[in-house]
């Protein structure tokens, strides 16, 4: 059976970036998907020290005794992740962006992917009702995660989210997202 780990960088449960990532699930449950959420917020996940255990070829995850501990071995048998992020001054929020530098151990000491690649959609929500505004970030966070195997497969925004239940009025979007979930296993 295929496995997803979603990752929701957002502080707001069931607010848009929770809801988007939810309906990615409810599409690939359908499809017989195991899949796997985690609050970022919820989580105790401290910063990358540059200690560089993980390069040492026999570390396959980071020294630090957190709430990430556990989860590599989770990352490593997964076929997807979900990592989604409202778009704070401009970027990702910290909480995902704290997550992403401890992701430093999915790479080998050769920076070659360790865990194989992992198929990944991407969520953000922008308040900014303008498109084409973060794609450039957007582009560029994307393609500098693929040395890591992160391979991105779908990208997901949700544009005008000034409230946390913007997305409620974005039926289009939730459509896209079931269907990115439903669609995983042809990907």
């Amino acid at each position: 059976m295929s496995k997803l780990i979603a990752f929701v960088g957002s502080p707001r449960k069931n607010g848009n970036i929770d809801t988007v990532v939810k309906e990615v699930i409810r599409g690939a449950t359908e499809k017989q998907i195991d899949c796997k959420i985690y609050y970022l917020n919820d989580m105790t996940i401290k910063p990358c020290q540059a200690c560089m255990y993980c390069r040492e070829p026999e570390h396959d995850y980071c020294v630090i005794k957190d709430d990430l501990r556990h989860i590599y071995a989770e990352i490593k048998e997964a076929d997807y992740l979900i990592l989604s992020s409202p778009v704070y001054i401009h970027q990702m929020s910290g909480l995902l962006k704290n997550l992403l530098d401890r992701f430093y151990p999915l790479t080998n000491e050769k920076h070659k992917p360790r865990f194989g690649i992992k198929k990944t959609i991407f969520i953000y929500s922008q308040a900014a009702p303008i498109p084409l505004i973060f794609d450039r970030y957007f582009r560029y966070t994307e393609r500098s995660l693929k040395a890591m195997g992160i391979k991105p497969i779908k990208r997901i925004t949700v544009l005008g989210a000034f409230t946390k239940d913007s997305i409620q009025k974005k039926k289009k979007i939730l459509n896209k997202a079931y269907n990115a979930g439903k669609d995983l296993e042809n990907n």
